[in-house]
């Protein structure tokens, strides 16, 4: 593989990947979300070692993306689609738990904004002339409608069994992650410790290896030579 091929590698946080109007799309056949309770718990505990070790971080492996022809803000996920869904998941979780405190008119108005800010930093970005939310991330075709209709939109499932299985999965990861954040009490009450949690621990404490590929061709073979080395 020509290293002329390779744009980029380096190491990036979850929060500098989302951030600045970038755009990830999971290819349409690529494979469905497959994330199970084993592996929610790995990354939660994960997730509170750091919590608890200031200045602590964890590396969440390699993500391969492919570039844009047309745009420097758009990318193909070719590998890390599982991870960058669960993250997006923990943070509808977090903007759930700050819902909950303006239903109960807790500092109502400041905690509305907050969840303004999170959503628009972290999931989705706000067409000014539209006024319409376009996502920072796109799964694939069985679980993208799923995860725009029901999960960003905090609605809960008419009938959580009709779903395919990838999508019953999707929606139990939220409610996995929104239970565990339901026991920290010290967060869970507070919005700006709500906000810290996201901001400061999921979104700048958990790293990526970055590589970015220019064409699909070599964006694959770097993805399955990570797979055959068990990375």
């Amino acid at each position: 593989m020509a290293r002329s091929n390779l744009l980029d590698t380096r190491t990036t946080s979850f929060g500098d990947l989302i951030g600045n109007g970038k755009i990830y799309r999971v290819p349409p056949f690529q494979r469905d979300y497959s994330w199970k309770e084993e592996n929610w718990e790995d990354l939660w505990q994960d997730i509170l070692t750091i919590r608890n070790q200031p200045d602590s971080s964890h590396y969440m492996g390699a993500l391969v993306l492919q570039s844009s022809d047309t745009s420097d803000k758009e990318f193909t996920v070719i590998d890390g689609q599982q991870r960058l869904a669960t993250l997006s998941t923990i943070a509808i979780a977090v903007i759930e738990k700050i819902q909950n405190l303006v239903e109960r008119e807790e500092h109502k108005e400041a905690n509305q904004e907050r969840q303004e800010i999170l959503k628009r930093t972290y999931l989705s970005d706000r067409d000014p002339r539209s006024l319409r939310y376009s996502s920072k991330l796109i799964l694939n075709e069985n679980n993208n409608d799923f995860y725009q209709s029901n999960l960003f939109n905090l609605r809960r499932p008419r009938n959580i069994l009709s779903l395919s299985k990838s999508n019953q999965l999707l929606w139990q990861a939220f409610l996995y992650y929104s239970s565990q954040l339901g026991e920290l009490q010290d967060v869970v009450q507070d919005g700006e410790k709500l906000a810290e949690f996201l901001t400061n621990i999921i979104a700048q404490e958990l790293l990526f290896i970055q590589i970015n590929v220019q064409d699909e061709l070599n964006a694959y073979t770097v993805f399955e030579t990570l797979n055959a080395r068990g990375i």
